[in-house]
């Protein structure tokens, strides 16, 4: 049994338990010993149990409902979407190689779930029903949104009843791979079946899989999260360790749903800054810094005006390298330090699934630093930011700003 408060107390003891545990507010301090602990734990089981019970980070970007569109929802909760098919999705982080470049879902903030071996009464812990090493669409997945997805011409089930049955990592890479000029890549995958009535063993053994599969292509989907698919919560019962912002533009929406959980449920949570990992090889670092972003902060409504693939010769690369063109818009060029992360952002999400895109992936930060290099440097007193077009090319190095600057926003 995991270590939660004893269920055969005395009922009438039960009242003062539960009192005394929900009026101790844990400082953030606290909190972000926790996270850290998790992501920094690189175990490959939890005793008899999968090492998603005690180690990594699961976290689930949130998106606020807006009610001018009559939504309503709190984030914390399953969705219509997740009521229906019984789980929902959420990603897995850890600093041993399973690493991506932000929360998903063009998100900058959500929660990160308590595991099970932390999980103390009155909350109950959730289960992972299956785990896939990238994100798999599975909203779109039948079987708990594990097996089959329906946009696909082929057939899928889990792993373990694939024909022939993918049972270890390397079967796991070599399926995934075959797929790799197909741009339902991810949507073919299979994910590592983890339900009930599964043996500890095969449980234990399905989650190393996952984890293994993930940092053999963890340098090329750096740019795409991890997916698990987790059993419902009951209402207001999930249990969140914190909430979570990754910038200032999601801090207000971490902030309001802190601020409703309170509200809801009676329970204080803290709020934990995560840096994502810029490159594949760094690491997420955690802090309790909360700077309350001025109301009157405006974002442009649209950064880029166009972007589109060329080849294009290169001294360093070669005749033939991929270049992508990008036209911002006026307010793109004109933004701040805090406001390029949003604008990479709408860079990703347009580009995220070209093949250009992805075959350097592995450069996935260089793209990144162009774009900002674009924004900070001057050629012979001249801001390149007012250049007609941006030339970025997936294919450059990584490098630190200053050499980027150096080598007129072409590393090579």
């Amino acid at each position: 049994m995991k270590n939660r408060l004893n269920r055969i107390a005395p009922l009438l003891m039960f009242p003062l338990l539960v009192q005394v545990t929900w009026a101790y507010a844990e400082s953030c301090e606290e909190t972000l010993k926790k996270v850290e602990t998790l992501y920094n734990k690189t175990v490959d089981r939890c005793g008899p149990d999968p090492a998603s019970d005690c180690s990594g980070l699961i976290i689930r970007g949130t998106h606020r409902p807006d009610p001018a569109k009559g939504q309503k929802w709190d984030v914390w909760n399953p969705s219509p979407t997740a009521i229906e098919k019984g789980t929902f999705a959420a990603s897995y982080m850890r600093t041993d190689g399973i690493s991506y470049a932000d929360p998903g879902m063009s998100t900058q903030n959500g929660y990160i779930i308590t595991p099970i071996d932390q999980v103390r009464e009155p909350e109950t812990p959730v289960h992972v029903y299956c785990a896939f090493p990238n994100d798999a669409w599975t909203d779109y997945r039948e079987d708990r949104g594990c097996g089959n997805n329906k946009n696909t011409v082929q057939t899928e089930a889990v792993c373990q009843a694939m024909p022939p049955p993918v049972l270890n990592a390397k079967d796991w890479v070599a399926h995934f791979t075959k797929f790799n000029n197909d741009k339902n890549q991810d949507q073919l995958q299979c994910g590592f079946n983890m339900r009930n009535p599964m043996s500890s063993k095969d449980r234990v053994d399905a989650f190393r899989n996952f984890i293994e599969a993930r940092k053999v292509i963890n340098s090329r989907e750096f740019q795409t999260q991890t997916e698990l698919r987790l059993g419902n919560p009951k209402t207001d019962e999930l249990p969140i360790l914190a909430f979570f912002y990754s910038d200032q533009r999601g801090l207000n929406d971490a902030l309001a749903n802190q601020r409703d959980y309170k509200a809801k449920t009676g329970k204080d949570r803290n709020i934990i800054k995560i840096d994502f990992p810029k490159t594949p090889v760094s690491k997420a670092t955690f802090s309790c810094i909360q700077t309350t972003p001025s109301p009157t902060q405006q974002f442009c409504d649209k950064y880029i005006e166009s972007s589109t693939w060329v080849k294009r010769p290169d001294p360093e690369l070669g005749p033939n390298t991929w270049s992508l063109v990008v036209v911002p818009t006026a307010c793109g060029r004109a933004i701040k330090d805090d406001q390029t992360d949003r604008m990479f952002a709408e860079l990703y999400n347009k580009h995220k699934g070209d093949e250009q895109w992805r075959q350097y992936s592995v450069n996935g930060g260089s793209l990144r630093r162009q774009m900002v290099c674009h924004l900070a440097a001057t050629v012979d007193g001249t801001p390149v930011r007012n250049k007609p077009e941006w030339n970025l090319e997936p294919a450059r190095p990584y490098v630190d700003q200053a050499t980027a600057v150096a080598q007129y926003c072409n590393p090579y």
